[in-house]
């Protein structure tokens, strides 16, 4: 904005000049016309010329209020922020038909080894790249209500390099997620595709499956724990799929207990000895025995059965056909092998 001036002054500017009605009748006392060849040209103000600008309107505006409706943002969860939490997860179905080698022994006769230790192993495939997937066979995963066999476990032990390639070989476990054994097993490695980012959505499939396995975890498995759950995608569950955890109803023994009480007579030396009947209630655990129908005959106890509770959510970060792995979100108690899971509620 131009605040000052002389009727001979020149001016230089590097932008288009805009000037506004007030600034006209305070700044100019002479008719100016602004002369502009390019944005470098110098601007020259002629008294004997014809004024040539513009003022512009001024209008005043109120704060008003807008409702804007708001759309919800689609959150997704990169593969490398779930990495540190779910590890890689495998199947002995994913090996079906893939030959395989045997791990023997380290070099220095250790039956158990890990990363940039040597290795011999015997009966190794051929790779084209020269490494090798080490695994470990795992436990089969069984539906609790059919007791049908579901799949098969692998746990993926690390990478190794084949440094000389005999009858029995030397390798180099150059990436460890876990300790290798003897017996281990080596196939091939193959780059995998990278994952797509997982984007979650509340399930809406009707299924009622369980917590099968909670791998890595010895009692209970807590927040942001990796479990396996009996359902994949032939029921309808995908990657990305919120369910919610149930843990099954607990039961409440209510007894009526004789506690012997004693009381003191007035004006008498020998105190009177009464019973008293005392409720009592327990909350019987998880893994203890119910006393039977038969047990509580004739005793004054009740056995009572409590709901089954929601006890926190998960989402399914890779499906199987008829297993997934899935991520414990927030929970409020800790989840066991036989608690349910569920579509959310709506």
């Amino acid at each position: 904005m131009i605040t000052n001036f002389t009727r001979s002054s020149s001016v230089v500017f590097d932008a288009p000049l805009l000037i506004t009605g007030r600034c006209v009748r305070q700044c100019l006392g002479v008719i100016l016309t602004l002369i502009l060849v390019n944005p470098m040209t110098s601007l020259v103000f002629a008294e004997d010329s014809q004024p040539n600008y513009v003022v512009l309107p001024v209008e005043v505006r109120k704060a008003e209020i807008r409702v804007v409706e708001q759309v919800p943002l689609s959150i997704s969860i990169p593969p490398h922020a779930l990495a540190p939490f779910v590890g890689r997860p495998l199947l002995m179905d994913e090996m079906s038909g893939i030959p395989s080698g045997r791990a023997l022994i380290g070099v220095g006769g250790e039956s158990m080894w890990g990363q940039f230790n040597q290795f011999l192993a015997t009966d190794l495939p051929a790779s084209a790249n020269g490494l090798y997937t080490t695994f470990r066979p795992g436990n089969e995963i069984l539906d609790p209500a059919s007791g049908q066999t579901l799949a098969v476990t692998a746990a993926f032990l690390g990478i190794a390099r084949l440094d000389q390639n005999n009858d029995v070989a030397k390798l180099t476990l150059i990436e460890s997620d876990q300790e290798v054994m003897v017996g281990d097993r080596l196939m091939p490695f193959h780059e995998a595709p990278p994952a797509p980012a997982l984007t979650p959505v509340r399930s809406n499939a009707d299924i009622d499956a369980y917590v099968v396995q909670s791998p890595g975890s010895v009692g209970g498995s807590g927040s942001y724990s990796m479990v396996i759950i009996s359902a994949g995608l032939e029921d309808g569950i995908d990657a990305g799929d919120i369910l919610d955890v149930f843990s099954p109803g607990r039961q409440v023994l209510l007894t009526d207990q004789m506690s012997p009480v004693i009381r003191k007579r007035s004006g008498s030396c020998q105190p009177r000895r009464e019973s008293l009947k005392i409720p009592g209630a327990r909350l019987l655990g998880c893994k203890e025995r119910a006393p039977s129908s038969r047990e509580l005959t004739g005793r004054s106890s009740e056995l009572i059965d409590l709901p089954e509770e929601k006890s926190g959510e998960l989402i399914v970060y890779r499906a199987f056909d008829q297993v997934s792995f899935a991520l414990l979100l927030e929970v409020n108690r800790e989840i066991y092998v036989g608690d349910r899971v569920k579509a959310p509620r709506s």
